[in-house]
Formats: C-alpha cells, sequence, structure tokens
C-alpha cells in the first residue's frame, strides 16, 4: 500500500515543498556567489529562488510518484534546491530519458 496517493497532492505540501526548494535555491546562490566573490544583485537571487521552488515542486511530484516518504522527500527537495535549477533540471534530463529511452544528445 502506497504511503500517500500520488494523485492526491495537497496545496499546501506544494507550498511548503516549494518554499523549501526555494530557500535552499536563494542560500545555494548566495554561498556560490560569496564563494567566487561575485557581485550578489537581488534579481538573480530572486530568479534563483524563484526557479529553484519550482523545480522543487517538480521533485516533491517525482518523489511523490516514487512513494517516497515525506522525509526523503523533503531531503531531496531541499539538495535540489540548493543545487539550483538549472543543475537539478540537467539531473531531471537524464532520468527523464533514460525513462523514456531518447538517445542522449551528440
Amino acid at each position: 500500500m502506497p504511503l500517500r496517493d500520488p494523485n492526491n497532492v495537497g496545496i499546501w505540501e506544494i507550498v511548503i515543498f516549494g518554499t523549501i526548494a526555494a530557500i535552499g535555491g536563494l542560500l545555494g546562490y548566495l554561498m556560490r556567489a560569496m564563494n567566487n566573490n561575485w557581485k550578489i544583485t537581488s534579481a538573480r537571487a530572486a530568479l534563483e529562488a524563484v526557479s529553484s521552488g519550482f523545480v522543487g515542486i517538480l521533485t516533491m511530484f517525482a518523489c511523490t510518484a516514487m512513494d517516497l516518504d515525506l522525509m526523503w522527500s523533503g531531503f531531496i527537495v531541499g539538495v535540489f534546491g540548493w543545487l539550483g535549477a538549472g543543475a537539478s533540471i540537467s539531473i531531471f534530463a537524464k532520468i527523464i530519458r533514460k525513462k523514456l529511452g531518447i538517445p542522449k544528445d551528440e
């Protein structure tokens, strides 16, 4: 029996996981910027947070579909948020290509 119904994800679950990822994305950007002596801009910080939040929601859907419990889902969403949207989508692209049998771009 599944831990939770993957077709019944509540709005609060989406908001909470999206927020966790957005915070992770913001913190990850700030740490990368500080470590590389980049100029921190509020526009870039907001973009990193929002895009990471979006990817966090996608990650939450994937975790739910794989029947992972909330703790593992939260952990994975947070790490993907920290990595940032670009790195996370790159990981997802590899998984999706393999799942759908799409050959790797040359």
